[in-house]
């Protein structure tokens, strides 16, 4: 498969990130490092990973709850592995790549690409709403108990801002329906000129399907209790990830420390647009939570630890049975 010009500059950023990390490492004092490796404890370690897959199973069955909601025929079994399977490359590998795979596995099983695509985008945004809820706080609590340079404060408060901006455009988007009828015009109009291919008809779907699914919400609106609240779940786990591995390290730090690490690391590493975030979000985890008073080794130990036991693994686990996802199809 031959890469776009824009995927390729992403894939390089990560390499050159990976890289610096990996120069950081070794330029921190081993004796330190080596310690704290021999001294890490093995069953916070593994509870870490126990935890990472309870967060995407809740995330999972959020999915395949929603897709119940907007009509969606399959059976909440495969909807649930298709979740599963494409939850994993979303985290190790990006959004686009997960997302494609979620409509793939869906049209091979006589679903249209449109009815795939609306409750795998508003799952998304439930998603990122609840996440970047945590953002807010993050960066107030960053600038309440440290001295920030005036620099970085105008950038977090240039961030928030852009962060807020663009969950309301996203808000108006999804719920006015003539906006999107615009949006969507845009969308059609872009891929035109791009591809040369007429994609109103898959636009069409998606419309369709996203605004009976929102009827439905609106007139069952307890429908939504249970996957946001497993969305949320979701997002605690991962936190709760964070502090295992902060405890495997044998490293007691306070829980406003570690939501505000967490938050702005990973926000940082979706924001790069690098696949994944691979070695921003741990750039940026390490450094902020060695602002926030963890020394320089445990905090990108811990940021590593995290990429393993939250990415490396639930993606190697998920290829043990993404064959028999993708391969079944229904007639």
């Amino acid at each position: 498969m031959q890469l776009s010009g824009n995927q390729n500059r992403a894939l390089v950023a990560g390499i050159v990130c990976l890289a610096l990390l990996a120069i950081l490492v070794v330029s921190l004092d081993w004796r330190d490092v080596r310690g704290s490796i021999v001294a890490a404890e093995w069953e916070p370690m593994l509870a870490a990973m126990a935890t990472a897959f309870l967060a995407y199973a809740c995330s999972a069955y959020s999915y395949a709850l929603l897709n119940r909601a907007f009509a969606i025929s399959l059976d909440q079994r495969t909807l649930f592995g298709i979740g599963f399977v494409s939850s994993a490359m979303i985290t190790a590998i990006g959004g686009v790549a997960g997302h494609s795979l979620r409509i793939l596995l869906m049209v091979r099983r006589g679903v249209s690409t449109g009815d795939a695509l609306a409750p795998s985008l508003f799952h998304g945004y439930l998603e990122s709403l609840i996440f970047f809820a945590l953002i807010p706080g993050g960066l107030a609590y960053l600038a309440l108990s440290h001295s920030l340079p005036a620099s970085l404060a105008f950038a977090t408060g240039v961030g928030a801002v852009a962060l807020g901006l663009a969950f309301a455009a996203t808000a108006v988007v999804f719920f006015v329906h003539p906006v999107r009828r615009m949006a969507l015009r845009f969308v059609g109009l872009a891929g035109w000129m791009i591809t040369r291919r007429n994609l109103d008809r898959g636009l069409q779907d998606f419309d369709d399907t996203l605004r009976n699914g929102l009827s439905q919400v609106r007139n069952r609106p307890l429908s939504l209790i249970v996957p946001v609240a497993l969305i949320g779940a979701d997002r605690a786990t991962r936190i709760a990830a964070v502090w295992l591995c902060f405890e495997a390290l044998g490293s007691g730090v306070a829980p406003e420390v570690i939501v505000t690490g967490f938050a702005i690391g990973v926000a940082v590493g979706v924001m790069s647009m690098v696949p994944g975030g691979v070695g921003v979000q741990e750039a940026s985890m390490a450094g902020v939570y060695h602002l926030l008073g963890v020394s320089l080794e445990q905090a990108v130990l811990v940021s590593l630890l995290f990429r393993v036991v939250y990415s490396v693994v639930p993606f190697g686990a998920s290829l043990a049975f993404y064959t028999k996802v993708i391969q079944r199809r229904r007639p």
